[in-house]
């Protein structure tokens, strides 16, 4: 049974014709990814129109047919067309001055149409996209990955706890714009069962998510500071424990869209001269810096991004401990407030203030106590004091008497 896709496509242009040919429809079925097909909902048209202007072709169940034909055919020219015609079309694209990165997007859709519909173009290394002539743009690099300082000065700038959760689940664990839009509370163990906030104090909360893009698994962590964050957006909303994570000033989803501009505003404020050169995507690179600069292996990196790991490694698991552990060593690289946020060390001395001043009052009170039982000591030595004293004192009269009595008989016996 094929899945019937809902997909809203935005295009700068009215929806083309050609997007209701049979084999695209095939072709976006196969696909599966609603962004994905918006993406190719809007770059595939371009390609149709080349191939109109250029042949005789028209409609792109004619493509498909034609090269299904033309594959049996023994001389390579007639075998190779529409290689052919990929190459003048990635010609065509270099002379209106398009950056290289969105050729490459505009050939992969291209790539793609065929490939999904079972006669892929083949082309030997770099006769393709590998021979792409950059443009004057693309000779000079001015691409801005952000640094660790870069993402503090973000961090500081922020004004809500969204944003900044926002800004350390994309910086600190490697997740792109598309999964972070789609994260949903119950995806995580936020709460306990009476929906209290369960997680402990400085650590960090392990991940396992296929990508959206990929269906690849992507094994991460959200880190301490970026929880902290989470929480304080939480509980402003009432500690929901369903729905989306992120979601805007009308509690409805932040998709893609949202995010960026969320992140741009930040960087307007905090770059105003480079906010032109801003790309968010470019905070995944920035974690994948900081698992470089932590020594990660490849094939543990791919795991923390969601990359295909090659050869037969892909095949075996990784656990939560061994990615938990790569992570302590990447965060020391990451972190934008130490090893904790400012709240949460806040968090800390109130709760050792509060421990210390019950254990305070528990020593005043046995101290008290003890001072109690001391002057009740002091008041029975008192009378006990008394006591010998004034028995003393009655003996020693007594013995005086009886002494001046001795002392007068003796003066009488000698008188």
């Amino acid at each position: 049974m094929t899945r019937q896709l809902k997909v809203k496509i935005v295009n700068k242009k009215p929806r083309s014709e050609c997007l209701e040919d049979p084999k695209v429809k095939e072709w976006f079925e196969l696909i599966g990814n609603a962004r994905t097909i918006e993406n190719y909902s809007y770059e595939f048209p371009r390609f149709m129109d080349f191939v109109k202007s250029t042949t005789e072709i028209k409609t792109p169940s004619q493509i498909i047919e034609t090269r299904i034909d033309q594959l049996t055919n023994r001389d390579m020219n007639v075998k190779r067309f529409w290689e052919t015609v990929g190459i003048k079309y990635m010609h065509s694209l270099e002379t209106q001055k398009i950056r290289l990165n969105t050729i490459k997007s505009y050939l992969r859709t291209m790539l793609s149409f065929f490939s999904k519909n079972h006669v892929p173009l083949t082309y030997s290394r770099g006769e393709l996209i590998g021979s792409i002539e950059p443009s004057e743009k693309d000779k000079v690099i001015h691409e801005w990955i952000p640094s660790n300082e870069d993402v503090r000065l973000l961090y500081r700038l922020a004004n809500t706890a969204r944003d900044r959760a926002i800004l350390l689940t994309l910086y600190q664990s490697g997740f792109s714009e598309v999964d972070t839009a789609n994260m949903k509370i119950e995806d995580f163990e936020f709460y306990d069962t009476n929906g209290n906030w369960k997680l402990q104090l400085n650590e960090d909360l392990y991940t396992a998510r296929l990508r959206e893009k990929t269906n690849i698994l992507q094994q991460t962590c959200i880190s301490r500071e970026c929880l902290e964050e989470l929480r304080i957006m939480l509980q402003s909303r009432g500690f929901p424990k369903s729905g989306f994570l992120f979601v805007s000033f009308r509690n409805e989803q932040l998709g893609v869209r949202g995010i960026n501009e969320a992140m741009k505003s930040i960087v307007a404020k905090a770059y105003n001269g480079k906010s032109e050169l801003w790309k968010t995507k470019h905070l995944r690179d920035a974690f994948m810096n900081g698992l470089e600069k932590a020594k990660v292996s490849d094939e543990m990196k791919s795991c923390f991004v969601g990359h295909q790991r090659q050869g037969a490694r892909k095949e075996y698991a990784v656990t939560e401990d061994t990615i938990k552990s790569l992570y302590q060593e990447t965060f020391k690289h990451l972190t934008v407030n130490g090893f904790g946020s400012t709240s949460r060390k806040v968090e800390e001395l109130e709760t050792k203030f509060t421990q210390t001043t019950s254990e305070l009052a528990q020593t005043i009170a046995q101290l008290t106590t003890e001072n109690r039982q001391f002057k009740q000591e002091l008041v029975k030595m008192s009378d006990a004091i008394n006591f010998l004293v004034e028995d003393l004192g009655k003996n020693t009269e007594e013995k005086y008497k009886k002494h001046m009595e001795d002392v007068r008989r003796k003066a009488v016996k000698h008188a």
